[in-house]
This record gives C-alpha cells, sequence and structure tokens, in this order.
C-alpha cells in the first residue's frame, strides 16, 4: 500500500442541521469521483439506495426488482449483499467493478489488505457517516488460549505491546482474531492469571488509499476518532453545514437550541434524590449499591407510569447491560434499549424516557490512551453518548419527548448543552 498525504475533512455539526442531505447531493452532483458512503445506519443506506412506500418498506417492479433513487440509478452506488461467499467478496465485485458503494461500520471495519488495494485502485472518496469506532476493548480472548497462540507461536508480543500474528499457514478458530492482527493493530494493555486485556484499533494506514475522506458528525471533539487521531498525529479541516453549504467551524453562528429546550422535559422532582452524588449510577455505584436498586427501579415504574402516563410502547429506558435485570419492571422489559445504542431508527415513536446510567470512558479505554499522553475529557465524553441515546427517540422527528435522568451528573451535562449554542 502506497503512504500518502490524508485529506481528512471533519463535519461537526448538530444533529438536523442536514449533514447527510449535504453528502447525499455531494455524492451525486460530484460526478468525476467515485464514493464509498460508510454508516452505522442500514435506514441510512437504504434511503439513498432505494424508493420507499408510506410504511417504510422498498418499492418492488413487476419483476421483483427494487426499484432505486437517482443515486441507484443515475451514480450507480450498491449496497454489498450476502451473494454466495458473502459481504466482503461482494464489496470485491463492487470495488473490480468500479461501483459507487454505500455499505456499513462494521463491514468497513473488516477490509482486507485485497479490499484497501482495489480502494486505491479506485480513487475513492470517503464518505463516513457517525465517527468510526476505530478502538474496540477484545476482552472475549480466554487468558488460556491467548498464552497458548504465544506458546505455540502463531502471535508476538512486540516490546511496544503490539500483537504480530506470524503463522501465516493458520486455518483455525481464531481467523477473526488473526485477521484483526493483519489488519489493524490489535494491543495488549495488560495481563495476569485472572485477566488479559487486548485492544484493537483500526490500522491509520487504511484511511490512506483514499483520495480524500469526509466524516459526517456532531461533537468531534467526544468521540475516540478525535482522540484516535490526536495519538497519530492526523491534521484535518473542520467545517459545518449552515444553509446546506459547507463552511469553515470557526465561523459557523451559533445554534438555536430554543425548539429544542421546549422539545426536552427533564424531570426535576424527589426521585431524582437517588443520584445527587458524582458518581451515582456508574458503574462503580451499580456494583456497590444494590440495595438502592430496588428505589431506582421503582422510581422509572413511577414515572413511565404516573407521571408521564406512557405504555410500553411509548417507553424507552436504559441501564448497563449487567442492572438490566434488576431494574426490569413487569410491562416494560420490551421498552430497554442498551446505554451504548446509535446504529438505529427503530425508536423514533417513543416520547417517554428514562435515562439511568451516568458515562465515563471505561478504565481500560483510558489507560490505552493514556500510554500515548492522550487525556479524554469525559464529560464531553458522557454528553455524547448522552445525547446519541436521547436521539434514537421522537426527538429525532423533532417531537416533544420527556426524560428522567437521575444521575446528577448527567443531567447538568444536558442542561448545560440545551443552554450552550455554541457547542
Amino acid at each position: 500500500m502506497k503512504g500518502g498525504i490524508i485529506i481528512f475533512n471533519v463535519v461537526d455539526s448538530i444533529m438536523g442541521s442536514g449533514k447527510s442531505t449535504w453528502a447525499f447531493n455531494y455524492m451525486y452532483k460530484q460526478k468525476n469521483k467515485k464514493f464509498i458512503y460508510v454508516t452505522p445506519y442500514l435506514d441510512e443506506i437504504h434511503r439513498l439506495l432505494y424508493i420507499k412506500d408510506e410504511d417504510g418498506e422498498i418499492l418492488k417492479d413487476d419483476n421483483g426488482s427494487v426499484i432505486g433513487t437517482k443515486w441507484y440509478y443515475e451514480r450507480y452506488f450498491r449496497e454489498p449483499k450476502h451473494l454466495g461467499e458473502g459481504k466482503l467478496d461482494n464489496l470485491h465485485d463492487l470495488l473490480i467493478k468500479e461501483r459507487n458503494i454505500a455499505t456499513t461500520h462494521a463491514l468497513f471495519k473488516m477490509c482486507t489488505q485485497e479490499t484497501l488495494d482495489l480502494i486505491q485502485d479506485g480513487g475513492y472518496t470517503l464518505i463516513l457517516d457517525e465517527a468510526l469506532d476505530v478502538v474496540e476493548l477484545m476482552d472475549d480472548m480466554k487468558l488460556k488460549d491467548y498464552e497458548m497462540l504465544i506458546n505455540d507461536k502463531k502471535i508476538r508480543v512486540n516490546d511496544d505491546r503490539s500483537i504480530t500474528w506470524i503463522d501465516t499457514d493458520y486455518d483455525g478458530v481464531f481467523l477473526d482474531f488473526k485477521r484483526k492482527c493483519e489488519n489493524g493493530t490489535v494491543v495488549e494493555i495488560k495481563r495476569s492469571k485472572k485477566m488479559q486485556l487486548l485492544i484493537w484499533n483500526f490500522n491509520i494506514d487504511s484511511f490512506k488509499v483514499f483520495k480524500e475522506i469526509y466524516v459526517m458528525t456532531y461533537l468531534f471533539s467526544a468521540s475516540l476518532l478525535y482522540n484516535y487521531f490526536r495519538i497519530h498525529k492526523v491534521q484535518y479541516n473542520l467545517w459545518c453545514i449552515e444553509n446546506n453549504e459547507l463552511i469553515e467551524f470557526n465561523n459557523k453562528k451559533p445554534y438555536n437550541k430554543k425548539q429544542l429546550r421546549k422539545l426536552i422535559n427533564i424531570y426535576e422532582g424527589n426521585m431524582n434524590n437517588i443520584g445527587e452524588y458524582k458518581t451515582a449510577l456508574s458503574v462503580s455505584w451499580y456494583k456497590n449499591k444494590k440495595i438502592l436498586l430496588p428505589k431506582l427501579k421503582n422510581n422509572i415504574y413511577n414515572y413511565f407510569k404516573n407521571i408521564t402516563k406512557s405504555n410500553v410502547s411509548q417507553s424507552l429506558w436504559t441501564t448497563f447491560k449487567s442492572s438490566q435485570k434488576a431494574l426490569t419492571y413487569a410491562g416494560y422489559k420490551n421498552a430497554f434499549i442498551p446505554c451504548s445504542i446509535k446504529a438505529t431508527n427503530e425508536y423514533k415513536d417513543r416520547i417517554a424516557l428514562a435515562y439511568c446510567v451516568n458515562r465515563y470512558l471505561s478504565p481500560d479505554y483510558e489507560a490505552y490512551f493514556t500510554r500515548y499522553g492522550v487525556v479524554i475529557n469525559q464529560d464531553m465524553y458522557a454528553l455524547s453518548e448522552m445525547i446519541q441515546w436521547i436521539w434514537r427517540s421522537a426527538i429525532r422527528d423533532d417531537k416533544s419527548i420527556s426524560i428522567y435522568i437521575p444521575s446528577a451528573r448527567m443531567r447538568g451535562l444536558l442542561q448545560d448543552w440545551l443552554n450552550n449554542e455554541n457547542l
């Protein structure tokens, strides 16, 4: 792979400002360029490619073929599909044919050297919808298996603690781990008799195959991608969307959040007493304050049943996965979604929310960034994660929502954000 100067353009603009619309129009108008559009949302891929009916179903003609948009017919955008050998092989076929491509973050992170060679040969521009999760914990590797791979000389732990796969003929159960070692960077953070921790991070050289890159996001400085850029000293241009145009971020006007303040009704009352301390409702709080969980469970139920008078189909609530069962009240089990959820528009009809977590970036992630001298802004991280979760609900369609946020820290972050029109 040839190295090169990466032209990164980060478009940091608030929800509803028209980032996707700008990107779609740009990919249509720039007919002399080839694009790979990467998004966490299948809905966004289908919105780009296909015509849908009133129920959101993709329309088909009399022969059963999909009815596409102008991007499908005129710009030849295609979605990699499982056609015999799998999506990655179909992606390779589309790259060989030099089609424009719309795909997911998950498939993009599976790119092999063959994929990258085809992208570079095709001269593609990358449009990345939402910041990519470029760093991931690999906590599913058992210590005995990890040490077996070392002892059998399948892998090597380098002086900088990065992992190199050295058995090129290997074809066993650890093929996915082998691929990550070969395509990205796997790093050992710590190892003991009880556990070892590995972190995978996206190979920065994988970006160098693109002629140009646009990252469409909001609160970029809160993302792992931003901190990853700091590690690799990546230079980028920062933009914003105003009136459907790309403008320099430093020249943007303050956001008008008056309507958002009207639409988001934050609960204020005695049920917030449970979260008055700064670390209340954090992961450690849930472990150490189990005696308070029945009270929090009743608060959630009371909020939905008596305060918002919402049924399960109108409600959303979250906590950390390990505490889900302890807080689940009969009748509201199906209203739960993970606090880390991002890639879905499935819940945009929900109007009553309970956000029962206090987010901090995992100490394991923090340790990874610290080793490179990068300090994480925990409040910005927590705010970004909370906003992503809230925007799964009806607020994304500019509809009014009510929300219970028992953590005083998280509630304060949201209130400060709503009142800060420069952020």
